[in-house]
């Protein structure tokens, strides 16, 4: 009796751990942010979202796959193609300074002022920006440790 306990404690407590060493985006809806913006001469609608990653993985490749999966699943690409010239979702690591992005503020500007000055948790961003040459398509790409990789291209130039 008293190993059946032990051993059904211990097995709680490692599944405890083990699930909160996961990675886990969080989505921070309280900061999506539409505005007029210019991209390559055009102008147009803006979609700026923001998202938390918990437990971020160091890997540059690691990170890549975590926020392409994601975006696969949240982002419908035909309908962002369809209404903004550029789309963007910025990630950040979750920390004691990015916490607060969760409950959002009255004001984007804020918000927006103080998450440029959190670069250190800046992990990377998913973006979509319409072709220079062609208003009916665009380029999609993300963007972990300072390098942009192009994930999909349908302008013609």
């Amino acid at each position: 009796m008293k190993y059946t306990f032990i051993l059904l404690l211990s097995a709680v407590l490692f599944a405890c751990t083990s699930t909160s060493t996961g990675v886990h985006v969080i989505y921070l809806d309280k900061l999506d942010h539409k505005a007029e913006v210019e991209v390559n001469g055009q102008y147009g609608p803006g979609y700026y979202r923001y998202a938390l990653i918990e437990n971020a993985p160091n890997s540059a490749d690691s990170l890549k796959q975590i926020i392409h999966q994601y975006c696969d699943s949240a982002v419908n690409k035909t309908d962002v193609e369809a209404h903004y010239i550029r789309y963007f979702i910025q990630f950040y690591r979750l920390s004691k300074s990015t916490k607060s992005y969760m409950k959002g503020k009255e004001d984007y500007w804020d918000i927006h002022n103080d998450i440029n000055q959190e670069l250190e948790d800046y992990k990377g961003e998913y973006r979509f920006e319409r072709c220079s040459t062609d208003s009916l398509h665009g380029v999609w790409t993300m963007e972990v440790n300072g390098k942009t990789d192009t994930l999909e291209n349908k302008c013609t130039q």
